[in-house]
């Protein structure tokens, strides 16, 4: 194993890519110090679904057991046609007994991924937006970046450049950029108390055609919390978003409600507009994701629709992989290695995510029955299935074997 220097590392972006990769890279002993426009930890988002994959990096990171301990553990990916019957049943139990997602509310994960990294020595910087990064002292052995906040602030001498910072990077353009296209469906979500109305153990969805689409994730607890909660998502298309909000909130609930009765009593914890927010869907798409002494992570290289439910878990893969890269390369062939490395399991399911939103939302309402007709037909059989249950559990194409934790 060839000999390594320490380098100083600036990582752009709390979410969870950024944090994650922040932590390992600090265990490494480098000196990392991580920039974040928030004035405080603020997690946003609904619940999400953490597969076997990102249960990985987090066993790697020592605290999967602390955030399990909060979760929901999902069995099941559950889909019915409203008055039409199942459209997808598929359980992580085909891949083995011991292989389950987790519904998480995300300030759990956040919570914990900070705690690591305070214990890992990592430099954290609130309030500290940054709005341009630059390469300076061209004439040292590698390329060193000055990072430019809001406020005028400036902190320099960075080796590399960790871009970490969402969908809405300003920064990605540093790795050569790429396409960053939204998408005109979004969703409508809420979270609130479970009740016993929604099974703790399965995302359930409830889809009319392809514009209408209603889904319930149970999402375990809040930190500091044993209360049971569930995220609600109803699609919606973004431009129509603010008409629906000048329309009584009664209007929007008797929509959801005509759709999926055992959502009354959830429905009935929404107390005004303020409760429902809007989540935006993108598009980003990169030939490559390093560039010299910069590498891009998470949503910033590559935010798809969640459809597949693999934002978050794509996001710690790409933290433990940047980092496996740096353990056993110098910098200089370190970033391609990780584009490489990368490549596969990025493509896979930006094209599986791509190709099959339209499907759930959109106008193209002629898709319903070819929908139908695909998915029965698939879940039918079993090798088909298997290959649908892999790739729910984010498998396909991963660098590492998730049947090491347990998934025959």
């Amino acid at each position: 194993m060839e000999s390594r220097a320490l380098l100083r590392v600036a990582v752009v972006g709390c979410g969870t890519a950024g944090p994650a990769a922040a932590c390992l890279l600090a265990r490494q002993g480098h000196r990392v110090e991580l920039f974040e426009g928030a004035e405080e930890c603020r997690p946003v988002g609904a619940g999400f679904l953490l597969q076997p994959s990102g249960m990985a990096v987090l066993e790697e990171l020592g605290l999967l057991d602390r955030v399990l301990e909060k979760a929901a553990r999902i069995r099941r990916l559950h889909v019915v046609e409203a008055g039409g019957g199942d459209l997808m049943d598929l359980r992580y139990g085909d891949l083995g007994p011991a292989c389950f997602g987790a519904g998480l509310h995300r300030p759990v994960l956040l919570d914990a991924l900070l705690c690591a990294m305070e214990g890992s020595g990592v430099t954290t910087r609130w309030g500290a937006e940054i709005v341009a990064a630059k390469p300076v002292e061209p004439g040292r052995q590698r390329r060193a970046w000055s990072l430019e906040c809001a406020s005028g602030e400036r902190f320099g001498g960075f080796d590399l450049l960790v871009v970490a910072d969402g969908a809405r990077s300003r920064l990605r353009r540093l790795a050569g950029g790429g396409i960053d296209r939204g998408y005109p469906w979004g969703a409508h979500w809420f979270i609130g108390r479970n009740d016993g109305a929604f099974p703790e153990d399965e995302l359930y969805q409830v889809v009319r055609g392809t514009r209408r689409l209603c889904g319930f994730l149970a999402t375990g607890c809040g930190p500091g919390s044993d209360e049971r909660l569930v995220s609600l998502f109803w699609s919606v298309r973004v431009a129509d978003d603010g008409a629906w909000r000048r329309r009584p909130l009664d209007d929007w609930k008797a929509e959801v409600l005509a759709h999926c009765p055992a959502a009354e009593g959830l429905l009935g914890q929404v107390a005004s507009w303020d409760d429902v927010l809007l989540a935006r869907y993108g598009d980003v798409r990169m030939r490559r994701w390093h560039g010299e002494g910069v590498v891009v992570l998470g949503d910033a290289g590559h935010a798809m629709s969640p459809q597949l439910g693999q934002g978050v878990n794509l996001a710690l893969a790409d933290a433990a992989c940047l980092a496996r890269c740096l353990s056993e390369l110098p910098l200089e062939r370190a970033l391609p290695a990780y584009t490489r490395r990368r490549r596969a399991n990025l493509a896979y399911y930006q094209f599986a995510t791509r190709w099959l939103t339209p499907w759930f939302q959109s106008d193209h309402e002629w898709l319903a029955p070819a929908r139908r007709l695909f998915f029965r037909t698939a879940g039918s059989v079993p090798a088909a299935r298997r290959f649908m249950v892999r790739t729910m559990a984010g498998e396909v194409f991963c660098s590492r074997s998730w049947r090491e934790e347990g998934c025959d």
